[in-house]
């Protein structure tokens, strides 16, 4: 199963195993999530975080035995696409899946509340939790407190008709209630297709959450995937701040106002250019020969007035669309 999932993360261009890893279980560096920006699997960062790394290893070697894998000296690259096909056809990426959905603490939420519901409206105040993690039973405790159950009940019931059927099935299949079992999670396969059934739940919730109050309070909204710092140094540098006086007003490093800055870039973040850029500078980005060059080096070169910094943006913008061209 494992290496059904995996096989789908790989295509044409070489791709690093570690980084793919890294990506999976949630390392949020810029270079892995510049690398899952470039190969277009950025999507599934933190889709599989207790991925252990030994099974993760042992499935790319797997791969790599039966030839569907080939390593090259950039990564590996998928040479044979019929079983990326049949590979897709065993377990399907959940395609409505983003990582700010904050899934694996949601689904313990909500079954754990699913239960409470069921068991206390039928009088039942003793039961074995659906979720042993006594951080979220606490969570489900205060959720409750403020809650009323028939609404809840009514909200769930009004999700779940807004979802497709079989999404709907898979998600009260895997619910505990009173004289209510479902069944157990037994497989990847199954895993994914529960993740993608919450993600279409949650993509309702963060569309509309008025119209279903006690079940957003229950999800609690975007969760943030990168640290405060980095929404600091956005703001300041949106104020005008240059990146020399951003580090000096928050005591970090040069490096890391870069590294948030460019992670926030790679996030679709929009960032002021004029800021960044001086005119001359901005200007030669301009014309390089060759906007889509992967090798920063070749642009620094080029443009040897400019950093790391403004190539690896400069890169990063030219690949989704966003840099402004020549004025």
């Amino acid at each position: 199963m494992l290496t059904a999932l995996l096989l789908q993360l790989f295509g044409d261009d070489p791709r690093r195993e570690t980084g793919v890893y890294l990506l999976l279980t949630g390392k949020r560096t810029v270079s892995v999530l510049y690398a899952g920006l470039r190969a277009h699997i950025l999507q599934w960062l933190l889709l599989y975080p207790t991925l252990a790394r030994a099974d993760y290893q042992a499935a790319i070697a797997q791969l790599i035995r039966a030839g569907a894998l080939v390593k090259t000296d950039s990564g590996l690259i998928v040479t044979d696409k019929n079983a990326q096909v049949r590979a897709a056809q065993v377990i399907q990426l959940p395609a409505a899946y983003r990582p700010w959905m904050g899934m694996t603490a949601f689904d313990q939420r909500l079954t754990l509340a699913v239960q409470a519901v069921s068991e206390n409206g039928a009088g039942v105040r003793h039961y074995r939790p659906a979720v042993s993690d006594w951080g979220v039973q606490q969570q489900v405790r205060r959720w409750y407190q403020g809650t009323q159950p028939r609404v809840f009940a009514d909200e769930l019931q009004g999700l779940f008709e807004a979802l497709p059927q079989d999404a709907g099935d898979v998600l009260a299949a895997g619910f505990i209630g009173h004289a209510f079992v479902g069944s157990a999670q037994a497989d990847l396969a199954t895993q994914m297709r529960r993740t993608q059934a919450l993600a279409q739940l949650v993509t309702r919730l963060d569309e509309d959450p008025q119209r279903w109050p006690q079940t957003a309070a229950l999800w609690g909204g975007r969760q943030p995937i990168f640290p405060r710092t980095q929404t600091q140094i956005v703001d300041l540098l949106d104020q005008g701040f240059s990146r020399e006086a951003i580090g000096q007003r928050l005591g970090v490093r040069p490096s890391t106002v870069n590294e948030h800055l460019l992670t926030a870039a790679i996030m679709g973040q929009a960032l002021p250019l004029e800021g960044l850029y001086p005119a001359a500078i901005k200007h030669a980005f301009d014309q390089v020969p060759d906007p889509t060059e992967t090798n920063y080096q070749t642009l620094l070169s080029q443009v040897p007035a400019s950093d790391f910094f403004q190539v690896r943006l400069f890169q990063i913008l030219q690949f989704q669309g966003r840099w402004p061209g020549n004025d």
